[in-house]
């Protein structure tokens, strides 16, 4: 009967180490739903809008006259009106030697409207050469979305 009555003290001890063991997690289990909130302070620095590019087009007619090559120009895009940008005319030449030498010179172009931008410039190409050819390099179109929108009734 000793021996009984040792397993079921055993037992009973067993048996509320279990319950308090359930009561404590029980009460850690509460203290965990706790809710928390974290502020958080950021400072973001905008940026400007990106630049709406154009697909312009631009036209050359061109002619020696002595030491200069005389450039009418024509640019125009359909997909803004109010636009502007840049490009390099590239003035090919065969100097007394016979060898072919270029120049470039940078340019840059604005409209308000959908007219198409002409303009005449010379170029000095210098003394005894022969004018091979002008062409345009990295033509460069920007829509002015400012001035459009400025425009725009409300």
């Amino acid at each position: 009967m000793d021996k009984a009555l040792r397993a079921l003290q055993y037992l009973f001890v067993v048996a509320i180490g279990i319950g308090s063991a359930q009561g404590i997690s029980a009460q850690e289990e509460k203290e965990t739903k706790k809710q928390y909130e974290i502020r958080y302070k950021m400072k973001l620095s905008t940026t400007p809008p990106a630049e709406q590019t154009c697909a312009a087009q631009i036209y050359f007619t061109y002619l020696q006259k002595n030491t200069v090559a005389v450039v009418d120009s024509t640019i125009d895009n359909t997909e803004c009106e109010a636009s502007s940008g840049d490009y390099t005319v590239l003035v090919r030449f065969r100097d007394e030697n016979n060898e072919i030498q270029s120049l470039e010179y940078s340019e840059s172009w604005s409209r308000d409207d959908d007219k198409a931008v002409e303009s005449r410039k010379e170029y000095f190409i210098g003394d005894n050469v022969d004018l091979v050819n002008v062409r345009a390099k990295k033509l460069r179109c920007i829509c002015d979305t400012a001035g459009a929108e400025a425009e725009a009734p409300e």
